[in-house]
């Protein structure tokens, strides 16, 4: 793997490594919305939310479309999904490695 190509997935991550922004991607999961709907679902800032979406429009994780004084936004790349979705499987899994190492280790003090 090229360098460049290195430096842009630590960027993506970096992007995806931000709580609200993946609570905007969430809101953002079922389709097209606006910048208001997206600040009611998320529940923060008009400010906060735009700020966000800005950084998420500039690194290509959303598109954007103006229609008179909206905004819609809508994920760029469905891809973006089956990578959290990835990250989940492989923390829950890990919690159920740690939980079942933490059950031995009582088993063993309980004995």
């Amino acid at each position: 793997m090229p360098d460049d190509m290195i430096v842009s997935i630590a960027y993506r991550f970096k992007i995806l490594s931000e709580p609200m922004r993946l609570k905007i991607l969430r809101a953002i999961c079922g389709g097209e919305k606006t910048v208001q709907e997206i600040v009611n679902e998320a529940q923060a800032s008009q400010a906060n939310i735009s700020k966000h979406l800005s950084m998420m429009y500039e690194s290509g994780l959303v598109e954007r479309r103006k229609d008179g004084l909206k905004c819609y936004y809508r994920l760029a790349d469905d891809n973006v999904f089956k990578v959290c979705g990835l990250i989940s499987k492989s923390i829950e899994n890990n919690m159920k490695h740690r939980l079942k190492w933490i059950n031995n280790k009582n088993d063993s003090l309980t004995q």
